[in-house]
């Protein structure tokens, strides 16, 4: 576009007086925030609509940290290192296997599968 036309006709962003005819993002969002209960309290930060928040310390965070469980198992002891992370483990659990079967590591697993006793 020409240096001339660039602000012309219906899509141009001043008017003639220098002023913006943009609309302003949230002018069409409309919000209904309800009342925060303590110990929260309502944060307005450049975004549309405000927010109840609190601090970590007020209020625990579930950061869906992996627990403890009794069937809980080892990797493979030939897992490969995508199986170690970054970001966390695989994380294994003990095969329920059918009589007849084991679990067993094949190559390149991170966790034990059901096999066949006769592999």
């Amino acid at each position: 576009v020409p240096d001339d036309m660039k602000n012309v006709g219906e899509d141009r962003m001043t008017s003639s007086f220098g002023e913006s005819t943009l609309t302003p993002p949230c002018s069409s969002v409309q919000c209904n925030m309800p009342e925060c209960q303590a110990p929260f309290e309502k944060k307005e930060d450049g975004t549309c609509c405000g927010y109840c928040w609190a601090p970590d310390h007020v209020v625990g965070l579930d950061r869906h940290k992996a627990t403890k469980s009794l069937y809980e198992a080892d990797l493979c002891p030939s897992a490969p290192t995508s199986c170690r992370g970054p970001g966390g483990g695989a994380q294994c659990f003990a095969p329920s296997c059918d009589e007849g079967y084991e679990a067993h590591c094949v190559p390149g697993a991170c966790c034990a599968t059901c096999e066949y006793k006769g592999f």
